[in-house]
């Protein structure tokens, strides 16, 4: 199958030219509407923290990301220049629940969620470990920190506070970034930020998981984020030294693939162009391109050698070049290349081509399962590991491939994150 995507949002709209390379990679692209900003519907605050829903009550925003001035008017126009992709169902408006039937005021018995299809504790609590890490919160902003400090009063804007930081009972609040030479007013403002940004990888990468889609997270926005997540993930999973199934599972992030394409060129081209380019030799490569990931999976746990492991992974790729033949040919005006191979990849600076398109597979089957071992067990060292990882290898048996992450500009850093 060719997976679909939902481009993740963060601050600024998504381009248009972001929206013309998923279009260019993924089956369907869904948008998500401006007004969905919130980590969780807000009117499950309450009954998230007591664990029990009992009553539906808004105290505010529970971690709400910050929008640049004229979001919803430049987001209006990107999706007037899609209409021809929309018309044909290819780029689809969705919001990840029913606001307004989340917005009825206090309920006594039960809490409309309008279809949220996460489990809201399970959400909630992953934050609130991720957001008190300093290594989380400095990678979060690590790419944009020198731009959002520039223009600091426009910044200082997108900074938005949520009822879900503060403290808990006997539980502190969220602490402020430190460590990187702020003013107390410019860490407030970034951590702000950062959290916002945290709560959304997690949100959308959920999401996903759930509906089958692949989340495209922008690299300069989510993709340290997403970096330290998978390298705890990897890391959680090497010391389970006693478990040859984790150590062969871990296998999967020695696979690399990276599609380049000539920006300028194709941001020179209309939607509609760019449909005509979903051609058939596409389709074949795209269902290559996912049979490549769900081979090396299954080869990782069926051969115990390492080295044996690396040669059929090699004849895999070696097919999957084959089949890309046709398409890197009938897109050559964009400079279209793919590159893949065993290794985590490191992009030199001289690189001739732009336009970086990644996807990349997690070390676990579900992106759920991904989430727990990366952004909470990872902060504990000496937490018992093995009995969830054992429950967790039960379930692996029983689940497939996830859709995994589409990731811009990402490998080149996937190593550097500590």
């Amino acid at each position: 199958m060719i997976y679909e995507c939902l481009i993740a949002p963060s601050e600024s709209p998504n381009s248009l030219l972001e929206v013309k390379r998923a279009l260019l990679t993924y089956d369907k692209v869904r948008l998500v509407d401006p007004g969905d900003r919130d980590v969780m519907p807000s009117n499950a605050f309450m009954s998230t923290i007591m664990g029990v829903p009992l009553f539906g009550m808004s105290m505010g925003a529970v971690r709400p990301m910050g929008k640049v001035l004229g979001y919803d008017e430049i987001f209006e126009k990107i999706t007037g220049s899609c209409k021809p992709a929309i018309k044909q169902g290819l780029i689809e408006i969705i919001s990840t629940y029913d606001i307004p039937a989340t917005q009825g005021g206090f309920t006594i018995g039960g809490v409309p969620t309008g279809g949220y299809p996460l489990n809201t504790q399970f959400v909630f609590w992953l934050y609130r470990n991720m957001a008190q890490d300093q290594g989380f919160l400095t990678q979060a902003i690590s790419g944009s920190k020198r731009r959002l400090l520039e223009n600091f009063d426009l910044t200082n804007e997108l900074s938005l506070k949520g009822v879900g930081d503060g403290g808990i009972n006997d539980i502190p609040a969220l602490p402020l970034i430190d460590g990187l030479d702020l003013s107390r007013e410019q860490a407030g403002c970034l951590t702000n930020i950062a959290r916002a940004r945290i709560a959304s990888m997690i949100k959308y990468a959920g999401f996903c998981e759930m509906k089958n889609l692949v989340p495209v997270f922008n690299g300069s926005v989510y993709g340290n984020i997403v970096a330290k997540l998978l390298n705890n993930a990897h890391n959680v999973l090497e010391e389970i030294e006693e478990d040859q199934y984790w150590l062969k599972r871990n296998r999967v992030l020695e696979i690399c693939h990276e599609e380049f394409l000539d920006e300028e060129a194709l941001n020179s081209m209309s939607i509609e162009q760019v449909i005509k380019l979903r051609s058939t030799a596409w389709g074949k490569q795209a269902e290559s391109r996912e049979s490549l990931f769900s081979s090396i999976g299954k080869i990782a746990l069926e051969i115990d050698n390492q080295s044996l492991f690396q040669d059929k992974s090699l004849e895999v790729i070696r097919k999957y070049r084959k089949d890309s033949e046709s398409l890197i040919r009938e897109r050559q005006d964009l400079n279209f290349k793919i590159k893949c191979e065993m290794g985590k990849a490191t992009l030199g600076g001289g690189t001739a081509f732009i336009g970086l398109l990644s996807q990349l597979s997690s070390p676990l089957a579900s992106m759920g399962l991904t989430l727990a071992a990366g952004g909470m067990w990872a902060f504990d060292k000496s937490k018992e590991y093995v009995p969830a990882l054992k429950q967790l290898k039960s379930q692996e048996a029983e689940l497939k491939r996830g859709a995994g992450f589409g990731l811009h500009e990402f490998y080149s850093r996937i190593n550097q994150v500590g």
